[in-house]
């Protein structure tokens, strides 16, 4: 399925130009999810279920947020 066409029933198209749209880019597709990014363009993703817009929001997360943020989240991940 191609990115340029309109999604299909369940499936959204995000633009998203706040991020670093290559260091995300370059993660996406590992995780098979299809996106674009084009020179001077906002990053387009296409995210067909839950499951994905999950793993784009920790991509994002893991982007945007600092190293001390990222390490007291993992903290509570597991009990002491």
């Amino acid at each position: 399925m191609s990115i340029d066409k309109w999604p299909s029933e369940g499936e959204k198209i995000f633009n998203l130009s706040a991020w670093e749209p290559w260091q995300v880019y370059h993660w996406l597709p590992a995780l098979d999810i299809e996106c674009k990014c084009l020179l001077h363009k906002s990053l387009q993703v296409r995210i067909a279920g839950a499951a994905q817009l999950l793993q784009l929001w920790i991509v994002l997360r893991q982007v945007e947020a600092s190293p001390g943020c990222l390490i007291a989240w993992l903290e509570t991940c597991w009990p002491a």
